[in-house]
This record gives C-alpha cells, sequence and structure tokens, in this order.
C-alpha cells in the first residue's frame, strides 16, 4: 500500500496574507486538492482547523478531542471559512480510520449540520455529511501524521 505524505507548514493561502499553518497532501495543500475535484464548490482558501485561530472555548475544546480521539474510527473536521474561524460556516469533514500503524482518510466531504443541529451539539458535526466521493482516500504513516498534526493543536 502507497502511502501519503502529510505535512502542517507554515504558508499564506488565497484569503490569509499572513502565514499560517496548511496541511499538504505530497507537497500540495488539502483545501487546493479538495478544490480541484470540485471547483464549483469553491473550496480553495479553507484553512485547517487550527485551535489557536478557535475562539470560542467549547468549539476549540470539541475539535481538540477530534485531533486526540482514538476511535477506530472518527469524523474529523479538518478545514474550516477562514472569515469566521468557527465550526458554522463551511466545514470539511475528514472520516478518520485508524488501523494498525496507519491513519487513514477514507473519504472527505461538507459537513451539512444546521444551525439547530449545532445548538443542540458540537457532537452533531460529522452526522450529515455530503461526501465528495472525488476525493481519494489518503493513507499516512502514523508517527509522521501525529507528528504533522500536532503542529495545529498547539495553542
Amino acid at each position: 500500500m502507497a502511502l501519503n505524505k502529510i505535512e502542517v507548514k507554515k504558508m499564506t493561502s488565497k484569503y490569509c496574507d499572513n502565514e499560517h499553518e496548511r496541511v499538504l497532501i505530497d507537497e500540495v495543500p488539502l483545501d487546493v486538492i479538495v478544490h480541484s475535484f470540485y471547483p464549483s464548490h469553491h473550496l480553495d482558501g479553507l484553512i485547517p482547523t487550527i485551535l489557536d485561530w478557535i475562539e470560542e472555548p467549547r468549539e476549540k475544546a470539541f475539535v481538540r478531542s477530534r485531533y486526540l480521539s482514538f476511535k477506530q474510527r472518527e469524523m474529523l473536521p479538518i478545514l474550516m471559512c477562514p472569515d469566521d474561524c468557527d465550526l458554522w460556516c463551511t466545514l470539511i469533514i475528514a472520516e478518520v480510520v485508524r488501523f494498525g500503524g496507519t491513519i487513514k482518510w477514507e473519504r472527505m466531504g461538507i459537513d451539512k449540520c444546521t444551525r439547530e443541529d449545532l445548538i443542540e451539539g458540537f457532537e452533531n458535526i460529522g452526522t450529515k455529511v455530503e461526501w465528495l466521493e472525488k476525493v481519494p482516500s489518503m493513507t499516512f504513516q502514523l508517527e509522521e501524521y501525529e507528528s504533522q498534526i500536532s503542529k495545529l493543536i498547539r495553542e
């Protein structure tokens, strides 16, 4: 099985002139990858769910819990809108599967939770997803994945 390379690197993005962390898969920013398969969805310019950028404490705690989850399968909010930096705008979900020494992003999609769903609780994130079937799955070596993702959850 071919593994993908994941890297979290500081750089600018489409809507952010200030350098910030971006997730690169095989040296290509994740938002660019997703946008290339679905250009009409205008997903380029989304930024990772960087804990330091999320201000609301409950949202921050929720995202942290998903990043640090040891569940075999978890719905991880991985990209968000740079305008609001919260969980209420466009949110890309990665379905994360742990298997042995690897992490697989089995599929990605757009979270479709309603305002009412989110008021009920952030745990609803990832329960209603428009899966982006054209985006391929991505598999990472566990240690590399954890090392790189840790850069997003520093505060």
